[in-house]
């Protein structure tokens, strides 16, 4: 029954092959040898023309694209010039001196702006209506109004600067970004603000504090931009030395210039000091325009010249291509139109009866006139190969009984190994909830004050634990703590652990005298001879104080609130339940405002890469500097654990990882 269900779907497919090609065999059926290599040459030619065209397409807009920025970039460098003749201007104007370079100003303004840029509401016709006002002023005006209307003709200019940018589209450039937007945006601003800060000392007056202190926070803010900036240019331009040097002493320079506005708020005998820093940093500014400006505009000459290679690229592959095609096509045709005539002569003389006729094809085609041939040759051998077939089969039948019978054997074993793994893997998952469940989850958030904690085990159970509870007398402990190995084993001496520290913790003793404890009880439960790690510290709210003892733990982090991190004293005492009779000691500080605390286990710092690079005390003190406190400390632990994933980046978690963060707010 089996062989002619087979032979039932054979013919239906056959069928369905046919009712699919059907068309396709009708129209070789008419077409000769040559004409179907020339069909199907003409069907290959418009297939490669269809995918190359998108290719020189799009090479074709980024070249566009490019002429584009680098116009860009040159009307970039005329208003850049526009703009530090300004920032000169409000120096003059505020020293009181005569405005000798207004007509040059007002006669290079005229050509600066593209006609997108030229509307009637637009930045330019605000820049216009900026400097009519500048050039409305006269002797009489006081120089607190010279500083202020020519300080909104520089705010139009830089307006005007950065929607010249968004025409020329440098700020969606895919590599240069971020050196585009140092160029039009941060670079500006920082050279408005060089000589703003100088100018507002300068007048000395109360109304002027404001943007003293406004220009510190901007160069203050600029710095890792401009760093940033030049950082990725050099990536994509490595050979351009001509930049961090300027760059460099850019920085140096506003560093200097902010010492000396520091200074002469207190003493206003130090302005000349401040007036030829400032300066000095404009000129370094406009320097390390020039080279950026340079360096991406060489930048963006390259990425053109590598766009038009890739037009010619693409047209010569397809040129080339189509030229082997048809070298090919026609080298085949010439070989198969040989072996159909040797086979058609061959097949010929075989039946004329020359039955010693032999062919011979120097090629190794498939041509359907070889089954011709084969079958005439066939009939002498077909009662042998039915015997062998009949007894093929009847070993095939056999084997297949064998096979069945081992394989519903392996599947019965197989389901009930499954079964088991089940079991197994329900009952972990239970136990892992349970494990996680006796970790506290709700932390205080006081006006004052706030913690919070978590724990993500390596495997299904973890050895690592955390705890946070407040003492009968109004102050909150805090605990992390590292059982030795993982798995079941450690998570059972880790609820063993927990509830003895936590026993004698309630009892409101120091933190050593709780280690010390601690450990005398473990070492009397401890039967697998396993070990903890343990920070434990007391927090009292009312004056920020911490009392706290490290049984061989990774010692406690301190951020402070003006960013500096400290690794906090501690005393590399034995970890618990390895001996009995231990001492511990116990370390004190004091959390100020602002300041935020951070325990954690080697999960953080063991954390590795698919490079095989741990995650490192270097990274984790670097986070700890760029992390917010303000946010809170749920925030922090949450953002510390996505740094870590990030870095990981799949790869398997080589520990538990833990960390608990208190800030005093």
């Amino acid at each position: 029954m089996q062989r002619p269900l087979d032979s039932l779907w054979a013919s239906r497919a056959a069928r369905l092959a046919l009712r699919l090609f059907a068309p396709a065999i009708w129209l070789s059926g008419r077409l000769t040898f040559s004409r179907k290599y020339l069909l199907i040459g003409i069907v290959v030619l418009l297939a490669m023309a269809s995918l190359s065209m998108p290719l020189w397409q799009q090479a074709r807009q980024a070249r566009e694209t490019a002429d584009t920025e680098r116009a860009g970039l040159r009307a970039f460098a005329a208003q850049a010039e526009v703009l530090a003749q300004m920032v000169q201007l409000r120096d003059q104007a505020v020293r009181g001196t005569t405005l000798t370079s207004l007509p040059q100003v007002t006669q290079a303004l005229t050509p600066l702006a593209p006609p997108p840029l030229a509307t009637p509401d637009g930045p330019w016709a605000q820049l216009h209506n900026r400097w009519q006002q500048v050039q409305q002023l006269d002797s009489s005006a006081t120089p607190q109004r010279r500083f202020a209307v020519l300080n909104g003709a520089i705010n139009a200019m830089l307006g005007v600067v950065q929607s010249s940018a968004r025409v020329y589209r440098l700020n969606v450039d895919p590599e240069l970004d971020a050196t585009f937007e140092l160029l039009t945006s941060r670079l500006p601003l920082v050279l408005d603000t060089l000589g703003k800060q100088q100018d507002a000392l300068t007048l000395n007056t109360g109304d002027m504090a404001s943007y003293a202190l406004g220009a510190q926070v901007v160069l203050t803010e600029s710095m890792p931009g401009l760093k940033a900036g030049v950082a990725q240019l050099m990536a994509h331009h490595p050979t351009a030395s001509a930049v961090p040097t300027p760059l460099e002493a850019l920085l140096v320079g506003i560093v200097a210039q902010q010492d000396a506005a520091d200074k002469t708020l207190d003493n206003p005998d130090a302005l000349d000091e401040l007036r030829q820093l400032a300066h000095n940093n404009q000129q370094r500014a406009r320097e390390l325009l020039q080279a950026l400006t340079h360096t991406a505009d060489a930048h963006l000459l390259e990425r053109i010249t590598r766009l038009k290679h890739t037009q010619w690229t693409i047209a010569a592959l397809l040129v080339g291509a189509l030229a082997a095609i048809a070298y090919l096509f026609v080298g085949i045709y010439l070989s198969t139109l040989h072996s159909l005539r040797s086979l058609s002569k061959g097949t010929d003389a075989f039946c004329a009866g020359r039955l010693d006729t032999r062919i011979q094809i120097d090629t190794q085609d498939e041509l359907v006139l070889v089954a011709r041939n084969f079958n005439t040759v066939a009939g002498e051998f077909g009662r042998l190969l039915d015997v062998i077939r009949e007894q093929n089969e009847s070993r095939e039948r056999e084997l297949e009984t064998q096979v069945q019978a081992r394989t519903a054997e392996l599947a019965e074993k197989n389901e009930q190994l499954r079964a088991v793994g089940d079991r197994v893997q329900e009952e972990l998952n239970l136990a892992r909830a349970m494990q996680l469940a006796i970790l506290p989850q709700q932390f205080p958030d006081e006006a004052s004050w706030a913690v919070h904690a978590i724990m993500f085990p390596a495997r299904e159970l973890g050895g690592d634990f955390y705890d946070g509870f407040m003492l009968p007398d109004g102050r909150y402990g805090i605990l992390v703590a590292d059982v030795s190995g993982k798995g079941v084993g450690a998570a059972f001496f880790m609820a063993v652990s927990r509830t003895v520290l936590l026993d004698l913790a309630m009892t409101g003793q120091p933190p050593h005298q709780v280690l010390a404890q601690a450990n005398d009880l473990l070492c009397e439960r401890n039967p697998m001879d396993l070990f903890v790690t343990a920070c434990y510290g007391i927090f009292d709210p009312r004056d920020g104080s911490l009392s706290y003892a490290s049984a061989g733990h990774h010692p406690p982090l301190l951020r402070q609130a003006h960013g500096e991190v400290q690794v906090l004293p501690s005393v590399h005492d034995l970890a618990l339940a390895v001996f009995p009779d231990m001492r511990y000691l116990d370390q004190h500080i004091t959390l100020a405002p602002g300041d935020t605390l951070v325990l954690y286990t080697d999960g953080v710092t063991e954390a590795f890469s698919p490079a095989n690079e741990a995650y490192g005390d270097a990274r984790l003190h670097h986070w700890l500097v760029q992390a917010q406190p303000e946010q809170g400390p749920a925030a922090l632990v949450a953002a510390l654990v996505r740094d870590v994933e990030q870095f990981v980046n799949g790869a398997e978690a080589s520990d538990d990882l833990t960390c608990l963060i208190l800030c005093r707010k």
